[in-house]
């Protein structure tokens, strides 16, 4: 256990505090001091997203990062004290282990929140601790997770991923009030591009950037999605949890080596379809056969929305 600082309840007696990777299995009564870089709520995948709990993203001095889960039952008991970017200690929690292909940080263990769990704001004498950090899927992790349904709380196959924008579809794109569809095709890898289908407050706050004379750069990091296989296509859809990054002083996004904005394609479906012609497989598959890339990309959206 890796003695410092830290106080308790606002008082000035100091107690020892343990790293991340020291925590083992089992109920704890020492305490782990973290930055909360992020906290949203899990729901079940499905329709009627029923609430789980609370997930919670927690950095320490050595930069490792470690998750917690609140229960639903126990929610309001805490949401009130997460500031996202505070300093926080925890004590009094119980150390379960996460299955190795489901989890949300390189650690492999996460913090369960119990009746006895206690989470105060560290104000004064706080370690010096980053205020972001990323995990960042590869396609084959967006693999694994696809089609899961999880329904381990706070995990639920959720994925971080970076990627450079290649073109942006949805309507009325300059509107932010607007909260229906948009599909962001990304290239995530040299040969391997996926779709990112926001809805709600995730296309409104993509809207936000794709303001006239505010396009942001066009690698961007996201946050929170979850990764679906569809007729041989990966979407990736947003969640309430999924953000945009478009910092190029974050690592993640510098390591693709775009710093600067490119060029990408925005097409903007407000008008809709003006004229309707019925055409047969045959026809269709030919004329797939001869479109060029971003005519492939349309018919693919159209595809997605008929069976979602």
């Amino acid at each position: 256990m890796a003695s410092s600082a830290a106080p308790v309840d606002n008082a000035v007696v100091a107690v020892a505090y343990s790293t991340f990777e020291s925590l083992r299995l089992g109920r704890t009564v020492h305490a782990v001091v973290g930055r909360l870089i992020r906290f949203s709520d899990s729901r079940k995948i499905n329709k009627n997203g029923d609430f789980m709990g609370i997930t919670i993203l927690l950095l320490d001095e050595l930069d490792s990062v470690i998750h917690g889960f609140i229960p639903a039952n126990r929610a309001s008991q805490y949401r009130p004290s997460f500031k996202t970017g505070s300093i926080v200690r925890l004590n009094r929690f119980e150390v379960t282990r996460v299955a190795h292909m489901y989890k949300i940080t390189e650690n492999q263990f996460v913090i369960g929140f119990i009746p006895s769990t206690r989470i105060v704001e560290v104000q004064t004498d706080a370690p010096v601790i980053k205020f972001e950090t990323f995990m960042v899927r590869c396609y084959d992790h967006l693999q694994v997770l696809a089609n899961t349904n999880l329904e381990l709380p706070g995990v639920f196959g959720l994925a971080n991923i970076v990627g450079e924008i290649r073109s942006v579809q949805g309507s009325d794109l300059k509107n932010n009030a607007a909260t229906s569809k948009v599909v962001v095709r990304l290239l995530i890898e040299p040969d391997v591009t996926v779709y990112l289908s926001l809805r709600d407050e995730a296309a409104s706050n993509f809207r936000g950037f794709l303001k006239a004379g505010d396009k942001p750069q066009s690698v961007m990091l996201v946050i929170t999605v979850n990764p679906k296989l569809f007729g041989g296509n990966m979407y990736l859809n947003s969640t309430q949890g999924t953000r945009f990054f478009f910092n190029t002083n974050i690592p993640e996004i510098t390591n693709v080596g775009a710093t600067t904005a490119q060029a990408y394609t925005c097409v903007d479906t407000l008008q809709g379809i003006k004229k309707k012609e019925l055409v047969s497989i045959e026809d269709l598959n030919s004329f797939i056969s001869n479109s060029n890339e971003q005519v492939v990309f349309r018919l693919c959206l159209l595809q997605y929305r008929l069976m979602s």
